[in-house]
């Protein structure tokens, strides 16, 4: 008996094994570490602001706030701009699939709609045209084969027959 759920089980850690001595490590390390790099630096930050606002000068704390103010807003709008200017991209990007639907893929389904159509008028016109013909000749021939079967056994079995009980021509 063949341990497959023991096979199965070791070859992912054997797989992540090779892949992080290949590439160095997984890809949601980089994720995790991006992550983390934000949080410090906002938790820095925080702390850095309230150290400022606790021991400087409340005129000199008011001007550093005022800064980081001013440098959050140009941060924001920075921001704004660059979102107003994917959703442009984004525009023109479903202007050009829609242009791709109305100009390429409807002449193609259209063509796919006339193929299928001329399709089923021959395979109706062939129906009509030969296959029930050749069914009907068909079973002509057989029903005249059959008549003739039934006759000559017919004939047979009325021929006398000899002493033996074999028939004789």
């Amino acid at each position: 008996m063949t341990n497959l759920p023991a096979a199965s089980a070791t070859a992912p850690v054997a797989e992540q094994e090779s892949e992080q001595k290949e590439g160095g490590r997984a890809w949601y390390f980089w994720a995790l570490v991006g992550i983390g790099a934000v949080v410090a630096v906002f938790i820095i930050g925080l702390v850095v602001a309230l150290a400022v606002a606790l021991l400087a000068d409340p005129d000199d704390a008011a001007t550093w706030v005022g800064i980081i103010r001013d440098m959050f807003i140009i941060v924001l709008a920075m921001e704004g701009m660059l979102m107003g200017f994917a959703l442009i991209v984004l525009v023109i990007q479903v202007a050009a699939l829609v242009n791709l639907l109305q100009n390429e893929i409807k002449p193609i389904v259209d063509n796919a709609n006339e193929t299928v159509t001329t399709v089923r008028g021959t395979a109706q016109f062939m129906s009509q045209n030969v296959v029930e013909p050749v069914v009907k000749f068909t079973a002509l021939t057989a029903g005249i084969a059959a008549v003739v079967r039934e006759a000559l056994g017919i004939r047979r079995a009325l021929r006398p027959s000899d002493r033996n009980g074999k028939k004789t021509d």
